[in-house]
């Protein structure tokens, strides 16, 4: 009897090491390691131009109140981008002044569109327009500079950060000489 369950066992293991001829195992198929956060290029760039709309939005109520309780924005920016956020509505602390009016913008196209496994990036090209905004010191008399660009192509990074898929702004910076 023994003879007979130690051969049993003895096959039993050649079987599962492969060493008897038989039927592979089957493998299964890879299981994908996350669901892409956008389903399109056009879902991708609606969600951008949302994002982006999203932090202008609150970027121009923290100006109108004179840069009070900016940490509000921190939630649309990464964090590099909230350190020259801070700094901004810190300055108009420093001055004293708000603003009225409100900042907007016209998307041109999207530049491109990338999502990996660790997140998404979409860049787009917008119109940026300020010349709404007009500049208020502490007694409400227009203090907005004569000389200013109220009007840019800026080329807007969006990105997403951790596991939200929820897009926040990386960067907007004028995208070459030309304006809008």
């Amino acid at each position: 009897m023994r003879s007979v369950v130690g051969g049993l066992v003895l096959v039993g293991m050649l079987t599962l090491t492969g060493c008897v001829d038989g039927d592979p195992l089957p493998t299964l198929p890879p299981t994908p390691t996350s669901t892409p956060i956008f389903a399109s290029e056009e879902e991708a760039l609606a969600a951008a131009e949302e994002a982006y709309a999203a932090y202008l939005e609150m970027s121009n109520l923290i100006a109108s109140e004179g840069g009070v309780n900016p940490e509000r924005i921190a939630a649309l920016v990464t964090d590099e981008r909230l350190i020259d956020e801070l700094r901004g509505f810190e300055t108009l602390r420093e001055l004293q002044v708000h603003t009225s009016g409100r900042d907007t913008f016209e998307t041109i196209e999207l530049q491109r569109f990338d999502q990996t496994d660790d997140g998404a990036e979409v860049v787009l090209y917008v119109c940026w327009d300020a010349s709404a905004v007009r500049v208020l010191d502490a007694t409400g008399a227009d203090v907005t500079p004569s000389e200013r660009n109220v009007h840019d192509l800026l080329e807007v990074v969006m990105v997403t950060v951790g596991e939200s898929p929820s897009l926040v702004l990386s960067s907007d910076e004028p995208w070459s000489s030309s304006t809008c």
